[in-house]
């Protein structure tokens, strides 16, 4: 990880170049990056209901983050490029930061499009030297082309196929009031953006719903995720309903907090935003593949149905339903949030320099309290367990996703490399 102290040297400035006077004063450096994360998640929250998915969004920040991190690689190449991009010097950066996730980000997110628009010219208007304005913007348009054609056949229009529902126990039915699965094709036809296949990081077979630890975690979320007669503490009710937001824009949040506690440089910065939304997506499509390959059961289907599971130590509630209601409509295992708290745990932990951080996070799902960690890994431990709380997974699924989510994100993280 680049520091200040060595940030100037290494995009090749004189020795005795102050970071003060040429990095921030002569805008060699940039807040942009932190800038266009936060539109980023503003335009997102602007889908119209339900939302959008979170793996829909993570995908649409890789774009535009690694657009714009290749941006700034043709200026000063600190770090290898996600695409050969042909050197620009003497382009402004801030230009480049824009026009790059401006135009990826309208592309991906046309309900946003006034938004975009609007932040894009108020970004543009305020540019006052430090390289020139034109062929800043030139770089960020060519970078947010060629970033937007190399994804333009990556399965994104397979993300939805037929599926039909199981009828034996254990395998994966319908939850009303959502009769469909959402997802099905996005682990087997979705191109990722690191990981050299999903299938490579499937997870082993769950258990079968008579073996003695189903019946444990059966027990365990009947009891922590109901709706009603629960046994949740009042700290586990605000831990599930606290981490219902979408993890990738969790990360991000946190990402930035870190980044201006430390003085973290934009170039650097902008790499860390690429790293975490690649390392999310490919988490996603990673899980969704392994999904779908077990088709295991939700716990509502499985506690409404114990009565015919085969296994006598279950019993049946024909009446329960999930704290939060209703969940995802894709098969329990592994968990997805799980999964995308692992590799963001992962990615974080190498940009930041080990798993040891101290930061707090407000959730947009649950406004109000703010949770505080003093690891990346607590963090993401508390996000799997908020499965096992809101009544969506068993633990095994939370354990799953989070060793998947972890192992996703230490490939990804090896990507953008620095270049000295």
């Amino acid at each position: 990880m680049i520091d200040r102290r060595n940030f100037c040297l290494a995009a090749g400035l004189p020795a005795a170049t102050s970071w003060l006077g040429a990095c921030g004063g002569g805008r060699f450096d940039t807040d942009a990056p932190a800038r266009w994360a936060t539109v980023a998640m503003r335009a997102a929250a602007l889908a119209p209901p339900p939302g959008l998915p979170p793996f829909i969004s993570a995908r649409a920040y890789a774009i535009a983050f690694l657009a714009a991190h290749n941006a700034l690689q043709a200026i000063s190449p600190l770090y290898a490029s996600y695409l050969p991009t042909d050197r620009a010097p003497g382009a402004n950066v801030d230009a480049a930061i824009a026009s790059a996730a401006h135009d990826v980000l309208v592309h991906e997110l046309p309900f946003a499009t006034a938004l975009l628009d609007s932040e894009y010219a108020s970004a543009i208007a305020a540019i006052n030297g430090g390289g020139s304005k034109p062929k800043g913007i030139e770089l960020g348009q060519r970078c947010a082309a060629a970033m937007l054609a190399h994804r333009a056949d990556d399965g994104l229009a397979q993300t939805e196929a037929p599926f039909t529902e199981g009828v034996n126990p254990g395998e994966y039915r319908f939850i009303p009031p959502l009769l469909f699965a959402a997802g099905v094709g996005l682990g087997t036809h979705w191109k990722p953006f690191s990981i050299a296949s999903a299938a490579a990081y499937r997870v082993a077979a769950p258990y079968a719903v008579t073996d003695a630890a189903y019946t444990a975690d059966y027990n365990e979320v009947k009891t922590l995720g109901a709706a009603v007669g629960s046994t949740r503490t009042a700290d586990q009710s605000e831990i599930g309903k606290f981490w219902l937001e979408n993890t990738n824009d969790a990360w991000m949040q946190i990402a930035l907090q870190l980044a201006d506690k430390r003085d973290l440089p934009g170039w650097a910065l902008m790499r860390a935003l690429a790293l975490i939304q690649m390392a999310q997506t490919d988490a996603y499509i990673a899980c969704l593949e392994s999904k779908y390959f077990y088709k295991f059961w939700r716990p509502m289907t499985a506690i409404q149905l114990a009565g015919s599971d085969g296994n006598p130590a279950t019993t049946p509630d024909a009446a329960w339903v999930s704290f939060d209601f209703p969940c995802p409509p894709v098969p329990d295992y592994p968990s997805g949030h799980a999964a995308s708290g692992g590799a963001g745990e992962a990615v974080l932990a190498a940009l930041f320099g080990g798993d040891r951080a101290d930061f707090t996070h407000q959730s947009v799902s649950l406004p109000g309290p703010t949770r505080s960690f003093s690891s990346f890994s607590q963090a993401s431990t508390e996000i799997a367990a908020s499965r096992v709380y809101v009544g969506y997974h068993f633990r095994a699924a939370t354990v799953a996703g989070l060793a998947q989510g972890r192992l996703v994100g230490q490939q990804v993280r090896s990507q953008l490399a620095p270049r000295f």
